[in-house]
């Protein structure tokens, strides 16, 4: 086995990392990495942003978004949390799933449970804990290589979890997957005795690498110079994180002091299609003018505050404030 470490805590760093090894994979055997993140909420590769994750909230609290290959839910990880990647040959003659299941999924969990953890995998692609989910992980194949991560919650902000990933689900409609939601826990409350992070990491790898015969690999300064061109391109890109949802509909409502606010938009590719503002507002202007505004505009938080930067809105929505307005499409 080919062991990689690295000190980023940039999750689209490490997203870049793996693509670069399933596109180059020099090594006849599996890679594995062990690696932490800063706050992020990450999405699925088949996940529309808006619907799974509230972004007001993660822009309050200095929450990357960043959205993986792999399909599945939208996760939360921070520097509580521990994730996992395993790289090997794609085999025809094997299901990708129970790949996962048995020979990455399955390992982590003996290493959980030799450390006095109870943990099981149920599910499409779950490890539960008293039947509480502590470890989500999915797949991306491509070039003949198989790529399965996933994450482990071992003293994650529970709170700030519950925070971001608390999107109204009835304020998106469409056909894209959507995120099971799920009790989650922490691992911390089950190690006896109780240890750091930096011990359960020590634990961790000693189980999972012990009976392997494990290579250190450093990435070289070519190597980190691919990984900088694909996080430019794509994960570090914001346009691949948000310009990736399919089309939807989005709808929400809100009540303020200067009136209601009723805000529709139609996006296609992460771009506004059309837009409407309806409520109970005082404003003097055809609301029409400000609707048309938004149209062909990102539908990211930052575009919208471009659009509104020179914009006298009271006259369009009287009192309403531009944080109120912007909070009915991003919060």
């Amino acid at each position: 086995m080919i062991y990689i470490e690295s000190e980023s805590n940039d999750a689209a760093f490490h997203f870049s990392v793996e693509e670069y090894i399933v596109r180059h994979y020099p090594w006849g055997e599996p890679v594995m990495m062990i690696w932490q993140t800063e706050k992020c909420a990450m999405i699925g590769g088949n996940q529309i942003v808006e619907a799974e994750i509230d972004i007001g909230f993660a822009k309050r609290h200095g929450i990357q978004i960043v959205r993986r290959s792999s399909g599945g839910g939208t996760i939360y990880t921070d520097p509580g949390a521990l994730l996992y990647t395993v790289i090997q040959p794609q085999r025809a003659d094997c299901d990708s799933q129970e790949i996962a299941r048995v020979h990455v999924a399955g390992p982590v969990v003996a290493a959980l449970n030799k450390m006095g953890v109870p943990a099981k995998i149920e599910g499409r692609n779950d490890i539960l804990v008293d039947q509480k989910k502590v470890s989500g992980f999915a797949q991306y194949a491509r070039s003949g290589r198989l790529c399965t991560h996933g994450s482990l919650l071992y003293d994650t902000d529970l709170e700030m979890l519950a925070g971001v990933l608390r999107a109204d689900e009835e304020k998106i409609r469409s056909k894209a997957l959507r995120s099971i939601r799920s009790r989650v826990t922490n691992i911390i409350g089950y190690m006896e005795p109780p240890c750091s992070l930096t011990e359960f990491l020590g634990l961790l790898k000693k189980h999972l690498l012990s009976d392997a015969d494990v290579i250190m690999y450093t990435l070289t300064e070519h190597d980190l110079a691919e990984i900088d061109d694909i996080y430019q391109k794509q994960y570090g890109d914001p346009d691949w994180t948000f310009r990736r949802s399919p089309k939807f509909s989005f709808g929400n409502s809100k009540r303020f002091p200067g009136g209601k606010v009723d805000v529709n938009a139609d996006v296609v590719k992460g771009v506004v299609n059309s837009c409407s503002i309806r409520g109970d507002f005082l404003g003097v202007s055809p609301i029409q003018d400000l609707e048309t505004l938004f149209e062909n505009k990102l539908f990211q938080y930052h575009a919208f505050v471009d659009v509104l930067r020179e914009v006298p809105l009271r006259q369009y929505l009287g009192s309403i404030t531009q944080e109120e307005l912007l909070s009915c499409f991003f919060e």
